[in-house]
């Protein structure tokens, strides 16, 4: 597997690749592909999960290559990766049932924003992802300011996360899994409840052994670098890896 480390030598130096310290937490990310400015995204991403100092960080733009050897060598793998508008790509079968296992055995598995939209005639995906984007039912305006309000105070991803306020682009009426928790619900500042009812926004749910997180936002690199949108993933990484968050 080909995986690339470096977006410039500038923010290499600030990054935490391949590190010794057995400490830190295995990060995969996802990347080659999306139908938002993923180029932009992750080296922002990545960039802010490293500076939290809480994990090893490799990027791979090849994730249909993936294999069991490929994720026994991390704890929890980002995506930043879709493939619409082919919604009807998969991956290779080894690759997908790797990841499935990878899952299963307890790996932690966190999209963000459009990444859950993939693999729609996947099923086992299906499972475990939320709030995809359907067609002519989920739509959404301009990014606007967002309202984030915080529904559970003592999960270990929204703990000491107080609501707040996102630039952000808000879609209405995705895909709902009932298999997953709601952590967070999202308004539209400005609207009323009776016209757009609070979407959810920031949700988690278990796989076998694992855990998994997803949130609706994160649609540009403005909306990833919100102080909130950061300790979420930050949060959200280290708890799908090992089931609690080091504040």
């Amino acid at each position: 597997m080909r995986y690339y480390l470096i977006l410039s030598s500038l923010f290499l130096l600030n990054i935490n690749l391949f590190s010794e310290n057995s400490k830190l937490i295995r990060v995969l990310v996802l990347s080659g592909r999306n139908n938002h400015e993923w180029q932009q995204t992750t080296h922002v991403l990545v960039n802010i999960l490293s500076e939290s100092q809480k994990f090893s960080i490799k990027i791979t733009e090849l994730p249909d290559t993936l294999t069991n050897a490929d994720f026994s060598q991390t704890d929890v793998v980002v995506s930043n990766w879709n493939s619409w508008p082919e919604n009807d790509l998969r991956w290779p079968v080894e690759s997908e049932l790797a990841l499935l296992q990878f899952i299963k055995n307890g790996g932690g598995f966190v999209t963000f924003h459009a990444s859950s939209s993939a693999f729609y005639n996947w099923p086992e995906f299906q499972k475990i992802s939320t709030a995809a984007w359907i067609m002519d039912s989920t739509y959404h305006n301009k990014p606007s300011e967002t309202r984030i309000t915080i529904i559970s105070k003592t999960h270990p991803v929204t703990k000491g996360i107080n609501d707040f306020d996102i630039f952000d682009e808000l879609w209405i009426q995705a895909a709902e899994n009932p298999e997953f928790e709601v952590l967070g619900a999202a308004t539209k500042k400005g609207i009323s409840e009776t016209e757009i009812k609070p979407q959810p926004a920031i949700m988690v749910a278990g796989y076998g052994k694992g855990r998994i997180f997803h949130t609706i936002l994160g649609h540009d690199i403005n909306a990833i670098q919100n102080p909130g949108f950061s300790s979420l993933i930050i949060n959200a990484t280290e708890w799908t890896a090992t089931g609690k968050v080091t504040q």
